[in-house]
């Protein structure tokens, strides 16, 4: 083989490496996904690229493109996300076809309801302590001021939350009670999410693709 050909196959080789890490990384480790909504504001912004850890929870068919079937079951290396994650998951309505990412509320077990803008999570008034308003543009350049809050859930984990005020559509929700193999998501802008309080409901298990990496607090 010449010079020239052997520097040609070095180079196919390390191109054709790099194409089998890549995929690899893609289909087991993580993944790059676009925010498209303003539903978790604060936390995470309306037009950024964040990524998603694939290995927190297992593996399902929704964990890898083009919805690979997993013939072993709904899922493998299972383990529960847990309440206060911020995760990426698939809808129940099958005409969509771009993930959803919120924060895990309620896991199987839970009793989740709102009350007056207030959280309620089996039975407890879940503490929120008001810090400086947040202020957004809308597309028409007008300026808006949320009131914001440090949410702290059962178990510790602490996180910001806005609202428009405590009296919008889904800042009154009757109990919902959270199944085995289910889980209750909600959008940290609690005024402006579509989430389990309304149109999304419970997502399963096996719709979750993975965590989502959070950059603020």
């Amino acid at each position: 083989m010449s010079e020239k050909k052997k520097v040609k196959f070095s180079l196919l080789r390390v191109i054709v490496i790099a194409v089998v890490i890549s995929a690899l990384l893609r289909f087991f480790v993580f993944e790059k996904f676009k925010i498209y909504s303003v539903s978790m504001l604060p936390t995470m912004q309306h037009g950024e690229w964040d990524f998603v850890t694939k290995y927190n929870y297992g593996y399902s068919r929704y964990s890898f493109p083009f919805n690979v079937p997993i013939p072993a079951g709904e899922r493998w290396f299972g383990r529960y996300p847990e309440r206060g994650d911020v995760a990426v998951f698939k809808s129940t309505r099958e005409r969509e076809r771009w993930p959803y990412v919120k924060r895990v509320i309620g896991v199987p077990g839970d009793r989740v309801a709102m009350q007056n803008g207030r959280l309620i999570i089996n039975g407890v008034l879940v503490e929120r302590e008001e810090i400086e308003g947040f202020e957004m543009e809308d597309h028409r350049g007008r300026l808006h001021i949320y009131h914001q809050y440090i949410e702290t859930l059962p178990g510790g984990v602490r996180h910001k939350i806005l609202e428009i005020s405590d009296d919008r559509t889904l800042d009154n929700v009757p109990e919902i009670y959270v199944p085995e193999g289910f889980f209750l998501f909600m959008g940290d802008n609690r005024d402006e999410s579509e989430d389990s309080r309304g149109g999304l409901g419970l997502i399963p298990f096996e719709n979750i693709i993975g965590k989502a990496v959070v950059k603020n607090f």
